[in-house]
């Protein structure tokens, strides 16, 4: 039994959370890296071109982090952006992102977010702005911005698969 729950918990964590993390950040190629400047506490990245051949296409933002080792372990830095696609010089909504820290022993922390997942693509010039939304408690090290094409999104079935063993392996673990 024993041997049966650990395989699960394996299994599941390879279909869950590696799975879904391969897809999400590693699929595809990438297309551009692009540094983004600040200018007046706002960053943003340089044109880029967006071709329909490339779709599905991925935005992501890296983000190079630091803050001061003294703060209250209690209350890890927390910081909002409004990140902003601009097409053309016409703005969609603000995405809300947080980049937080789950505790404050690394001073330099760096950030992945998945921003923008499309599907369909609309050839044209692009550029992304990001803007504070809140105080900022971390200082921004770097900020860039990986574009990548024919990106590939996790299959549902499979995350849930990978889940419901992980659950099924833990309950068995804790049977035991």
């Amino acid at each position: 039994m024993k041997t049966v729950s650990l395989l699960f918990l394996v299994i599941g964590l390879i279909l869950a959370p590696a799975y879904w993390i391969h897809a999400k950040f590693f699929t595809g190629k990438q297309t551009a890296m692009l540094s983004l400047e600040s200018v007046a506490g706002k960053w943003s990245s340089a044109p880029f071109q967006l071709q329909t051949e490339m779709a599905p296409v991925g935005l992501i933002l890296h983000v190079d982090a630091s803050f001061s080792p003294n703060m209250d372990e209690h209350k890890p830095p927390m910081d909002r952006y409004n990140v902003t696609l601009i097409k053309q010089g016409e703005s969609a909504k603000p995405l809300l992102i947080t980049l937080k820290t789950s505790n404050v022993a690394n001073g330099n922390p760096m950030f992945k977010e998945h921003l923008l997942f499309m599907q369909k693509v609309q050839p044209g010039s692009y550029q992304v702005e990001v803007a504070p939304a809140s105080d900022l408690t971390m200082k921004v090290e770097k900020m860039r911005l990986e574009v990548r094409q024919n990106l590939s999104e996790p299959n549902s079935h499979v995350v849930t698969g990978g889940i419901v063993l992980l659950v099924l392996g833990l309950l068995g673990l804790i049977a035991i």
